[in-house]
């Protein structure tokens, strides 16, 4: 069943998605314009959500560290229509600190491509918000599953998402007015070899106290759709940040931009996953 929508999915109209990642998520790159992130991630972790979303200590002290890398690029189509595609790259490790003496040491690393995509985001309305469509396409690299740490279950995935986004200022005294910006996405994710589909769920908000700068914070998360699949896997993010606007408008995405962004983040809930830590550091231009 899961393989036929699969296949029915795949003959849709292919640029229909962005990566949820991007701030300025619901908004299109504008016609024959380039946009590129390299988007760096270090995560971390001593606990994990057991199946039961009970948090508990990874086995024999163990610590995991993971390090990911992954260049973005998107072109305008036309203003309202966008094409994308990234590669990951990962690098991790593992270690158990508190093993018998007989049992000697134990530590394992992996690297190598984690994830290919594919896909694009169609603008639907642009006021009073906007409105947008996404379809990724997300596929196996070929990495070893049996090699730990392994960094997926090595399935495909095709996922469908709304976003909405608006930008929108508040009054707080004369002659000046606080610049405002909202999103919210929402979908659903089919996922192969038995792995269960999900949910995937993120909202941000943030402001501009000045031109050159943005502050945000966002929830991001996955809750898995029971009875799909067997190999099940929920979380969610927090995670609070800077974006320093070198020039442009890359909320918008409108024009010539540079930016730098830099966030910190903790999986605050989750089945089957690491309760780890984040920091994750963007740099994004268009031309």
């Amino acid at each position: 069943m899961k393989k036929t929508a699969l296949c029915a999915l795949a003959i849709f109209p292919l640029f229909l998605c962005i990566p949820r990642e991007a701030h300025a998520g619901a908004w299109t790159v504008p016609q024959y314009k380039i946009w590129s992130e390299l988007y760096t991630k270090g995560v971390w972790a001593t606990d994990s959500f057991t199946s039961d979303y009970d948090r508990a200590r990874l086995p024999r002290e163990a610590k995991y560290w993971e390090y990911q890398i992954e260049p973005k690029f998107e072109y305008g189509v036309t203003n309202w229509l966008t094409a994308l595609g990234s590669v990951t790259w990962f690098d991790s490790y593992y270690k158990e600190y508190h093993r018998p003496s007989e049992w000697g040491s134990y530590s394992v690393k992996n690297n190598g491509l984690k994830q290919v995509a594919a896909g694009g985001r169609l603008r639907l309305i642009k006021d009073p918000l906007v409105i947008s469509t996404q379809l990724k396409g997300s596929f196996w690299p070929g990495y070893d599953t049996s090699k730990a740490p392994a960094p997926g279950h090595g399935d495909d995935s095709l996922e469908l998402r709304a976003l909405l986004g608006k930008t929108f200022e508040i009054p707080l005294w004369k002659d000046y007015n606080l610049p405002c910006i909202i999103g919210l996405e929402s979908g659903y994710r089919w996922r192969s070899k038995d792995v269960a589909n999900d949910i995937p769920f993120f909202i941000e908000g943030g402001f501009s106290p000045v031109k050159w700068l943005l502050l945000k914070g966002e929830i991001d998360g996955y809750k898995s759709h029971k009875h799909t699949g067997k190999q099940i896997e929920d979380y969610a993010i927090w995670r609070a940040g800077v974006v320093y606007l070198v020039f442009g408008n890359s909320i918008q995405r409108q024009g010539i931009l540079f930016n730098i962004e830099a966030q910190y983040g903790q999986t605050f809930w989750g089945k089957n996953t690491n309760a780890g830590q984040e920091v994750i550091i963007k740099f994004q231009t268009q031309f």
